[in-house]
């Protein structure tokens, strides 16, 4: 019993997922946009984010770390950018924003990661 019972306290909770999962892509930034591979990229990209959004509100999911997020309309440009300090859990976006955007959250690091949301 005493075994069942230690095992139980180690097991974790299961993480309770808020609105829809965001798909992401992660792309290399490029801020020469030249089209030539970048010298001495990662042999491995970073792992993406975990994050959802419902309504106007976006979640994260155990980052660690500092993003820029960015949000770009359907013609490609940006509607809104705010600074995301490292272990926030969730970003209340602006409610005057509305349709389809593609939205980007940027490391300090050579890679960045896009996905689509509909607000």
């Amino acid at each position: 019993m005493l075994c069942l019972m230690s095992l139980s306290a180690f097991s974790q909770r299961p993480k309770v997922v808020i609105g829809s999962p965001i798909v992401w892509q992660v792309r290399i930034f490029d801020p020469h946009n030249t089209g030539m591979p970048i010298p001495k990229s990662p042999a491995l990209p970073p792992k993406a984010p975990e994050a959802s959004i419902d309504d106007h509100t976006l979640y994260l999911y155990n980052v660690d770390y500092d993003l820029t997020l960015c949000l770009l309309d359907e013609d490609g440009e940006e509607a809104y950018t705010v600074f995301i300090p490292a272990n926030t859990a969730s970003v209340v976006l602006p409610s005057t924003l509305t349709g389809d955007y593609e939205l980007q959250l940027l490391t300090d690091g050579l890679f960045y990661f896009a996905g689509w949301v509909e607000l």
